[in-house]
C-alpha cells in the first residue's frame, strides 16, 4: 500500500506563487483562488528561513527558502 501523496502544487503554479510572494504582490491560490496561510507571517521572513504557503481551501502548499534566489 502507498502513502498517500501531499497535495503540492504543480512546478508551474508553484513559482508563480512564490514569485508574487517574494515581490509582495496579493495571494490567491493558483487551483481554487482560496485564500494563502504564509508561515512564517512575518514580512520579508527571516533570512534563510523556510517559508510555506498553503491554501485555506484545497490544502495544497508550496516551499521555498527565503533570500535563497
Amino acid at each position: 500500500m502507498r502513502k498517500p501523496r501531499p497535495n503540492t502544487y504543480n512546478p508551474a503554479q508553484a513559482i508563480s506563487l512564490i514569485s508574487r510572494d517574494r515581490h509582495g504582490t496579493p495571494l490567491s491560490c493558483p487551483s481554487c483562488s482560496g485564500s494563502i496561510e504564509r508561515d512564517p507571517n512575518e514580512v520579508p521572513p527571516p533570512p534563510l528561513s523556510h517559508v510555506t504557503l498553503r491554501c485555506k481551501n484545497c490544502g495544497r502548499f508550496a516551499r521555498y527558502i527565503a533570500g535563497a534566489a
